[in-house]
């Protein structure tokens, strides 16, 4: 499971607790230490589309190998969106140096 996919699985669980996920609560669960800054995009990304989690890699390579059902429109723009949520923390993420060396 990658880092960003363990923050959203842990934000869905919190709220399924009807707890607000927060960046405190999210890192007391990590298997693994990761830094601030990655923790709080991924919440937001979490925050911007609570569905993220509910996809994960191995059910992805579960529908490639499943030749006998098509995906869903809906199916076909989950998969599109978690796929770029990382790309969009990412981008994030260089905003933000872009505009400390400013």
């Amino acid at each position: 499971m990658s880092s960003d996919h363990e923050i959203y699985q842990i934000a869905a669980q919190l709220a399924a607790e009807d707890k607000t996920p927060t960046v405190a609560l999210i890192k007391a669960r990590l298997t693994q230490s990761l830094p601030l800054a990655r923790v709080i995009k991924g919440l937001q990304a979490w925050q911007n589309n609570p569905k993220i989690a509910e996809t994960s890699k191995p059910e992805v390579k579960r529908q490639k190998t499943d030749n006998k059902r098509s995906l869903t429109e809906a199916e076909v723009v989950g998969l599109i969106k978690q796929a770029i949520a990382p790309l969009q923390v990412e981008i994030e993420e260089l905003k933000a140096k872009l505009t400390k060396l400013s």
